[in-house]
């Protein structure tokens, strides 16, 4: 297929997933509860640790983020425990909205309790993926932190890393496998699907630049009335620009997800759902 065929199909499949969230609003309720838990877990780290261990905790951010040579043990431990929260918050809602997503796609009806309780019932594999995925984010962090040496394996390994794992929500959800045999799955997913996948993040990439673009500039015309105005009501639509995209790519991995298994798809056309990972 040729380059340009590629965006405009990258742009189709993001419109449609924009389209999908549209028609069930509820989809947007995850990521915003998502992103309001994850401001107190930060909230909470930076008040509560400071609270508990005072300048220990600068001692340990200065650690993790490379500008420290001493090993603090306490840096890790609490990286790890940051890591660890905000990974559970982020796959725990994914997790519900991608349920929600397959309901919609197979044509049934879906809402915020019914995501929530299934992300529940799978709690367990959630954890464990929880457990990895946050061991892995801070060896990576820890890499970058180093030299300039450190930052490019820690981007090769993050890049083949996040390949890998692209599947592994949907797969730990509706498979009968466990944290490593969806890992598995999801890397021979890939391997049968993957192609030049630029058009798909082409499509979402570029609503979100046009929309910020946007949001920039009626935020500098609003600054020309009231400065503090103009920043709050920035940060606000760039929340929701972040909430909206968020969403729609979730919908995307559960479009993807249920044409490989040869499931319903919605509204989205199928031929360019495997014209997204499958090279031609």
């Amino acid at each position: 297929m040729r380059f340009f065929d590629r965006l405009s199909n990258g742009w189709k499949l993001a419109k449609t997933s924009l389209q999908v969230i549209e028609s069930e609003k509820t989809l947007l309720l995850f990521p915003v509860l998502s992103t309001l838990a994850l401001i107190l877990v930060c909230a909470t780290f930076l008040g509560g640790g400071y609270f508990i261990f005072g300048d220990q905790i600068l001692e340990a951010a200065d650690t993790i983020e490379g500008n420290s040579s001493d090993i603090n043990p306490l840096a890790y431990v609490l990286a790890f425990a940051y890591y660890f929260v905000t990974y559970f918050i982020i796959i725990f809602f994914n997790s519900a909205l991608v349920h929600c997503a397959v309901q919609v796609l197979n044509g049934e009806q879906t809402s915020l309790s019914e995501g929530m309780e299934f992300a529940t019932s799978k709690l367990d594999k959630i954890l464990v993926w929880t457990s990895i995925a946050a061991t892995v984010g801070l060896v990576l962090k820890t890499l970058q932190s180093n030299d300039k040496i450190g930052q490019i394996v820690a981007a090769i390994i993050g890049t083949a890393w996040s390949i890998l794992t692209f599947f592994v929500v949907p797969v730990l959800l509706y498979e009968n496998k466990d944290v490593f045999g969806s890992i598995k799955q999801s890397g021979q997913i890939m391997r049968k699907k993957w192609g030049e996948s630029l058009g798909a993040n082409f499509g979402f990439g570029f609503i979100t630049f046009l929309v910020g673009a946007a949001i920039v500039l009626f935020s500098i015309m609003l600054a020309q009335v009231n400065i503090v105005l103009a920043i709050v009501v920035g940060i606000l639509l760039f929340l929701l620009l972040s909430v909206v995209m968020s969403a729609a790519e979730t919908v995307f991995l559960a479009a993807i997800y249920q044409r490989v298994n040869e499931r319903p798809t919605g509204t989205f056309n199928e031929n360019i759902l495997d014209d997204a990972f499958i090279v031609k």
